[in-house]
């Protein structure tokens, strides 16, 4: 392959695809002119700029302005935009103004905290050591699974889990009859 069929090929491509790229964006002809019965005939547009300035005679320009407002229903501002006016209708509800320093809000009283009992705190406990029970008995469930399946890091880790869970267990174990004393007295002090 030499140097002159190097640069033919990609120069015709582009001379192709200008040309096609030309026939798409170019006018070649006249509109198709398809018009209904008694319509007025289409208007053209010339890609050059009119000579002369069009002009519209005042009393014409002032039906043309009342015409606009009032099929858009725009009252102009000193800002030169217009605003549409739409009629307020039943069970709208008009907004009030903006005001520029509010009044503080008056928030809510907080209510005070109501008192924790030794009751109450037996109740929580028993329910802390009742979900950690539950938790106990998964991981011993878990590590005999391991150990079948012949995981000894995951069984170890596991035993290692479950002497902490016991531990803790026994400890809220004794908080739980700790706090049963104090809520029996509580209790008979009523």
């Amino acid at each position: 392959m030499n140097n002159r069929s190097r640069f033919l090929l990609p120069l015709g491509a582009a001379l192709v695809l200008g040309a096609a790229l030309m026939l798409r964006f170019v006018p070649t002809g006249p509109p198709p002119a398809v018009a209904p019965a008694g319509a007025p005939p289409p208007v053209t547009v010339s890609p050059r700029a009119p000579s002369a300035p069009i002009s519209i005679p005042a009393d014409a320009r002032a039906r043309l302005a009342e015409k606009v407002k009032a099929t858009h229903g725009s009252v102009g501002t000193s800002e030169g935009r217009g605003a549409t006016v739409v009629p307020i209708g039943p069970g709208d509800v008009v907004p009030e103004p903006e005001v520029a320093n509010p009044l503080p809000q008056q928030n809510d009283s907080i209510e005070p905290e109501k008192p924790q009992t030794a009751e109450w705190k037996h109740g929580k406990m028993v329910r802390i050591t009742e979900l950690r029970t539950r938790d106990l008995e998964r991981l011993e469930a878990e590590r005999a699974e391991a150990e079948a399946s012949g995981n000894k890091e995951e069984a170890r880790r596991l035993a290692v889990q479950l002497s902490r869970h016991r531990a803790r267990l026994e400890e809220l174990h004794k908080q739980t009859a700790a706090l049963a004393g104090q809520a029996s007295q509580e209790q008979a002090d009523r």
